[in-house]
């Protein structure tokens, strides 16, 4: 699966430098303003999201690369888990992108390949189907489903490739690396003699829902069409 996902980010870079536009063209403040929605819905890894993205371009491009900013909205809706149940939850972000100049072109456009970095947090309400061993009735496990809370803040570094579809419409693909700060925790804890709860095994991509407080590695991933209201 991880090789999967290095080959679809492999192509997605390597479509949006073969595609972007080749007309030279003068990026100046306000050029930019993409609008972009993506629905990550990837068999195996993890969570299922809606993803919304802003992006703008706030200044005018300096001779090595364009910085533009992204606005991110991010809400979690199923889990491909059968142990892990999605409530609702809500998490926001920015970045900010540097496109690189490209050899071949005298001017900078929000195409062809890009590095960055990010800040994101948010909560989510959750379920999970913890197994519990009853001690009053000769240690018999049952599976129960528990409410939890999960608060996260997180920072990141991204690579990506933007490409232009259309007149107006774009092509986004990125992964990142980051480190958050995660607290999950149950909603109305319930602490009885009679019972011990063992938790849950679950897969790797689904740590961050695990119980307890500590910092851990998550990977965003994203795959988006924007449409852009500026000039460009």
């Amino acid at each position: 699966m991880k090789k999967s996902i290095l080959l679809l980010i492999f192509i997605g870079l390597f479509v949006t430098n073969t595609n972007a536009q080749e007309e030279v063209v003068d990026i100046k403040k306000g050029d930019y303003n993409i609008l972009k929605f993506d629905a990550l819905n990837m068999m195996g890894i993890g969570v299922q999201k809606l993803h919304f993205g802003y992006e703008i371009s706030p200044m005018r491009q300096n001779e090595s690369n364009l910085p533009t900013i992204q606005f991110n909205l991010i809400a979690p809706f199923n889990s491909l888990n059968e142990d892990l149940e999605i409530d609702f939850g809500l998490e926001a972000g920015i970045e900010i992108r540097f496109y690189q100049h490209r050899s071949n072109k005298k001017q900078l456009l929000a195409e062809g390949f890009y590095f960055g970095a990010g800040l994101d947090g948010g909560m989510t309400k959750f379920e999970l189907n913890d197994e519990y061993t009853l001690h009053n009735q000769g240690n018999t496990k049952i599976k129960e489903f528990t409410e939890y809370e999960r608060v996260r803040t997180g920072i990141h570094f991204l690579l990506g490739g933007q490409s232009k579809l259309g007149e107006k419409l774009y092509f986004d693909v990125n992964m990142g690396l980051g480190w958050s700060n995660v607290n999950v925790k149950e909603s109305n804890p319930v602490t009885l003699a009679s019972r011990t709860k063992e938790g849950v095994d679950l897969n790797p991509f689904l740590h961050l829902y695990n119980e307890g407080k500590s910092q851990r590695v998550y990977i965003p991933i994203s795959f988006g069409l924007g449409y852009n209201f500026g000039s460009k």
